[in-house]
């Protein structure tokens, strides 16, 4: 297969070796294209959108036309969004339609059952595999659902299967798209999941499940009694607003995935990035791009707060991001960034460009010592945020923001009195927001990567020890490193000498038992490591 492949139009300039330049388009199946009209895995409308609106020179022109196909081929390469295939029959139900349309869909070959919309008491189930209940007796099994606008419906709307007859232009349209996903409806994986580090998975209790409540469809449930999300990628509109929010990070794009991601950041070393939704119309957009400004087609919903800042950090600008929609978790991470920068460069990271695109551009600009070449794809997505705002903080303080709907950070406080250094908040938390300091015998926390679950306090074996305030983020150093919340001595067994616990530990525990305990052994067990405990509890019982 042809890998890069450029259809001549009034725009062309000399170009790289790599990429092949074809006089108009043929009947071969390549892997990127500038031209729709092209048969190709990848049509890339950057490219002309770049070509045609860039005031850089013509030999910068050819060196980041290359880049642009790079960059989709890399994409293309590292994307784990593989396509499935579900089979389809041709059996519909109409809701509110005229009988027109069934009689229609009738003749060529469906099988039609057309109802009221008060008929129907519920939908589930997915494309192919959907029931209609009509009453308490009467189930209906079918493929798909066309339905009246006006008769839109939650449980239409979320799961896949169902379209809004509004969406086509005519009958005729209707049919052309039936006949394109049956018998074999084709569909992508569009995110993973990490149960690891998820904040609901087999929990004791609910402290998460944060995309469940923002998943527009059924894609994403939750088992209540298990704690286990439930996922359905064939209902997934692929609106990525489940990643933007997932506190942990346990869920990323299949599409780009992290390591992806960062080797694209490097691509964009030096150039301001105008970052456009796939849902943009790129063909007839005409503007002035300034010089060292490259595109950035992505599919947006998805991006989190990392991402944002790794583009601006790797750029060493701040970003136009040009979008007609913005998810509710984009909305608090650029507000968040925006925040910050207003505060320590007194500019902007992101613009947000609709009507005022050039605008934007116009206002775009490299930043001093915003630059900064880091990525790990060992570290989470939390980690690599923490560690990219710790470079720009420094030394200093720029305040605090108060935590949003979604993106959430707070801090916990300890009562150093009462705790004793069980580390059972230690075990609760799996995102190593608290660990445990063997060097020091010191429980530390690191704020900067806490979601504020609770699942810490909830699992504390002291009462009134563990205390967890949602309070947002503090752009100062120590909310970035990891501080020393309880610490304590070790208690040396009275008979080895071996340290073995805390020394509030072994108090507490000889206090709650001392009154319960006649025999002095056993009093002398309480102070004694686990093997001296055993040859304690021998001997007495041998004197006995």
């Amino acid at each position: 297969m042809k890998e890069f492949v450029f259809i001549k139009n009034k725009d062309l300039i000399p170009l790289p070796d790599e990429i092949e330049i074809w006089e108009t388009d043929k009947d071969i199946e390549v892997l990127i294209s500038n031209d729709k009209k092209q048969k190709s895995s990848i049509y890339a409308p950057e490219i002309n959108f770049y070509l045609r609106n860039s005031q850089d020179d013509a030999l910068e022109k050819a060196k980041n036309i290359l880049k642009l196909y790079q960059i989709r081929n890399h994409i293309y390469d590292f994307g784990l969004d593989f396509k499935e295939n579900k089979s389809i029959q041709k059996r519909i139900i109409l809701i509110d339609l005229e009988e027109e349309l069934a009689d229609f869909l009738k003749k060529n070959d469906f099988k039609v059952i057309a109802l009221k919309n008060e008929e129907v008491k519920g939908i589930f189930g997915t494309i192919g595999e959907l029931c209609a209940i009509i009453s308490d007796e009467i189930e209906i099994d079918f493929d798909i659902l066309i339905f009246n606008h006006q008769c839109l419906r939650k449980d239409f709307s979320r799961q896949s299967g169902c379209y809004d007859m509004q969406n086509f232009k005519n009958k005729e349209a209707l049919l052309e798209f039936l006949n394109s996903i049956i018998p074999n409806y084709t569909y992508k994986n569009y995110f993973s999941y990490d149960l690891n580090i998820c904040q609901y998975h087999s929990r004791r209790s609910e402290h998460c499940a944060k995309c469940v409540e923002i998943c527009p469809t059924t894609a994403i449930l939750k088992d209540d009694e298990n704690k286990n999300l439930i996922f359905s990628q064939i209902d997934c509109l692929e609106c990525g607003s489940c990643i933007s929010i997932c506190p942990s990070g346990s869920l990323d794009s299949t599409n780009l995935p992290r390591n992806s991601f960062f080797e694209i950041c490097n691509f964009f070393k030096k150039n301001k990035i105008l970052l456009i939704s796939e849902k943009i119309p790129l063909e007839n957009l005409n503007l002035e791009l300034p010089k060292n400004t490259l595109p950035l087609i992505i599919k947006d919903g998805w991006l989190t707060p990392m991402h944002f800042l790794a583009l601006l950090q790797s750029s060493g600008a701040n970003i136009v991001f040009f979008t007609q929609t913005l998810s509710q978790g984009n909305h608090e991470a650029i507000e968040l960034l925006n925040t910050f920068f207003e505060r320590k460069f007194n500019k902007k990271a992101i613009f947000i460009a609709n009507e005022k695109l050039n605008t934007h551009l116009k206002q775009q600009e490299f930043i001093e010592n915003l630059y900064f070449e880091f990525h790990n794809n060992t570290l989470t997505t939390r980690e690599n945020f923490s560690k990219r705002m710790q470079k720009l903080i420094q030394n200093d303080d720029f305040g605090s923001l108060k935590s949003g709907n979604w993106i959430r950070y707070g801090k916990i406080e300890i009562n150093t009195q009462a705790c004793t250094l069980c580390l059972s908040c230690v075990g609760a938390c799996n995102i190593g927001a608290l660990i445990a300091d063997h060097k020091e015998n010191a429980l530390k926390f690191n704020a900067s990567l806490c979601t504020t679950c609770g699942y810490c306090e909830m699992n504390c074996a002291e009462k009134d020890t563990l205390k967890l305030t949602r309070s947002g983020m503090e752009f100062n150093p120590n909310f970035f490193e990891y501080q020393t919340m309880a610490k304590d001595e070790l208690f040396a067994c009275i008979e080895c000498g071996k340290e073995f616990a805390t020394k509030k530990a072994v108090q507490k525990i000889a206090e709650l038992m001392k009154p319960k305990f006649k025999d002095q052994n056993k009093i002398k067990t309480l102070y004694c490591c686990a093997e001296c405990k055993a040859k304690i509890m021998i001997k007495s019982m041998s004197n006995l």
